[in-house]
């Protein structure tokens, strides 16, 4: 009984972990039941004594690789795919490809009719020339114009030079006659000085003279008050006024000699300014003979003359310089202009777009679709071409297993569509999962197939069997068929020989190493090849009825009856050595399998 509960607890861990691959399963065998069922029907019936019987699940022990894996499946696609695609509204003329092709890249996929776009190009390409004549014109106008200026401005130089070198003949020859009267003139010029100095001395003088003669008035007047006061009718005489009197004639007469004396410096200021000034009217006529003698004022109008026509000619050349410069500017404007009048953005485009009609692949491969229709206009991708050798399977992975696998694990690829199994390489993870929520959630991933002949179609379903570890080397047998004798030590049933047309099985020791989801390494010293080893610890679940009932005509070949004339005892089956083990979606390496 604890045998049976082994069995179904390692049953129900392999559920919980696998029930995608449980519900496989079920169908698988929901088919085979049907089918069994069909033929059954349709046999022709046995004879009674040839329709009971049994036999004994067993394995043949090899050895082999226990691989741990993860299984999902799957659709094989292109690892490289591109779309042959255009924004262009233009029917298809031509398709140069169909469903089933090889092209390389840059082969043309299909043509679009350009017509009316070559009518536009013509037209486009009308109108740039016009364009470039009309400025090609302006262009010659303003590089004559820029001739035209750069002349004047040659002419305004050589006019401005010119009355540079007559300003500076005239100021030579304005400057020697300076140099020749400057004796004169610094004589009339300290002359002139003199006469100034002489001419402040008399204003000095006379302001004195005014002030002492204002101080006279002022004392004559008191003497004159006081005088007539002594003198009239009724003056009574009081002590004192004679002194005062006195006092007042001293200051008159002190007054009077100030007055005197200062009317005398003036005389002498007058005499000094009125000398100083014969003496500058001499010295300014002898300089203005002299100025006379060497022509001086001439010379003087004539410099002042070509200073003025200097200038007037400095002026004209740097207006002629700014129109030299406005003119280069014009002509550098027009240059660019016809230059740029080479270039149509209209007519770029419609030359790409040219360009454009003719549709080619970017990639090599084989076309797998083409939506390209001659007379119509293109929606979506014209053709699709995908590299058929270069595959990967898209699956998905439960979230239960997504922490046992990584990228660039080894994994193994099965499909209907070839016998053999090819080899791949986990080679992208998602990092975000899809689904969850009442059910579990999954992870898209992809396996590059590694193989390059792999036999693989593009579209069709595929099984990948992710290879977690590998032990190599070993033997291995089913979990069922590894029990527990009394005294706790894991044990197989080796088949021994026959007792009355029945296999016989004796327990052997063994030591349980690596395990998956349905074998387990085993080691032992009496263990070897070839061992026939029961598929169940327990016998009665490694014993399986036959019903002769249900089998087909030729299907009882390979099975030994117990007894003759009938199925009454055991019949062992050998199952093909294929291999066995394997990993937590199925079986892969490991010992063949009978019944």
């Amino acid at each position: 009984m604890s045998k049976v509960k082994t069995a179904l607890g390692r049953v129900g861990g392999s559920l919980g972990r696998h029930k995608k691959a449980l519900i496989a399963a079920v169908l698988i065998l929901a088919v085979a039941v049907a089918g069994l069922w069909y033929f059954r029907m349709r046999r022709p019936a046995l004879p009674a004594e040839a329709q009971g019987g049994s036999y004994v699940r067993t394995v043949t022990l090899q050895k082999g690789n226990l691989d741990d894996s993860i299984s999902a499946s799957g659709t094989v696609e292109s690892s490289d795919v591109s779309n042959v695609t255009t924004d262009l509204k233009y029917t298809v003329k031509t398709v140069n490809v169909q469903v089933g092709d090889m092209v390389e890249a840059g082969d043309v996929i299909c043509i679009l009719d350009t017509e009316s776009l070559e009518k536009s190009i013509e037209k486009a390409k009308e109108a740039l020339a016009d364009s470039m004549a009309q400025a090609e014109k302006t262009y010659q106008k303003a590089q004559e114009s820029l001739a035209e200026a750069q002349t004047k401005t040659s002419e305004a130089k050589t006019d401005m030079d010119e009355a540079q070198s007559a300003k500076d003949d005239a100021w030579s020859a304005y400057d020697s006659a300076c140099s020749k009267v400057s004796s004169f003139q610094t004589e009339a010029d300290d002359a002139a000085a003199r006469q100034e100095n002489a001419l402040s001395a008399l204003n000095d003088a006379m302001a004195v003279t005014a002030q002492k003669q204002t101080a006279y008035n002022d004392a004559y007047g008191a003497w004159k008050t006081e005088s007539d006061r002594q003198l009239a009718a009724d003056y009574e005489p009081a002590e004192g006024d004679a002194e005062k009197l006195a006092g007042l004639q001293t200051a008159m007469n002190n007054a009077q000699a100030q007055l005197d004396a200062a009317n005398e410096a003036q005389t002498k200021a007058q005499e000094s300014y009125d000398q100083t000034s014969l003496q500058a009217q001499e010295k300014q006529k002898a300089l203005s003979d002299a100025q006379s003698t060497v022509g001086l004022t001439g010379l003087q109008t004539a410099y002042q003359q070509a200073q003025a026509a200097y200038e007037q000619a400095q002026t004209a050349y740097d207006q002629a310089v700014k129109n030299q410069e406005t003119a280069q500017e014009t002509c550098d404007d027009a240059l660019e202009s016809y230059n740029k009048s080479g270039e149509s953005d209209e007519l770029a485009d419609l030359q790409e777009q040219l360009e454009q009609c003719t549709l080619t692949a970017e990639t090599s491969g084989k076309v797998t679709a083409v939506n390209a229709t001659v007379g119509s206009m293109i929606e979506g991708a014209a053709a699709t071409i995908q590299n058929t050798e270069s595959l990967k399977v898209a699956i998905t992975i439960p979230e239960y297993d997504i922490e046992s696998v990584k990228v660039g694990m080894t994994a193994r690829i099965t499909s209907d569509v070839t016998d053999k199994e090819v080899n791949g390489t986990l080679s992208q993870i998602s990092p975000t999962a899809t689904g969850g929520g009442s059910s579990s959630s999954s992870f898209a991933a992809e396996v590059t197939v590694d193989d390059a002949d792999s036999g693989l179609l593009i579209g069709t379903n595929a099984k990948v069997e992710i290879i977690l570890s590998t032990t190599e080397d070993v033997f291995t047998v089913p979990l069922d068929a590894i029990g527990e004798n009394e005294a706790g030590e894991s044990v197989i049933y080796v088949q021994t020989g026959e007792e009355n047309g029945e296999p016989v099985f004796e327990e052997m020791a063994v030591t349980v190493g690596e395990e998956n989801d349905y074998y387990a390494q085993i080691s032992g010293a009496e263990l070897e090849e070839g061992l026939v080893v029961r598929a169940s610890a327990n016998a009665d679940e490694a014993t399986e009825e036959l019903d002769m009932g249900t089998m087909m005509p030729g299907e009882m070949s390979g099975m030994a009856p117990a007894e003759e004339g009938g199925m009454q005892g055991s019949v062992v089956i050998a199952a093909p050595a294929d291999g066995g083990g394997g990993g937590r979606g199925g079986m892969a390496g490991g010992p063949a399998m009978g019944g």
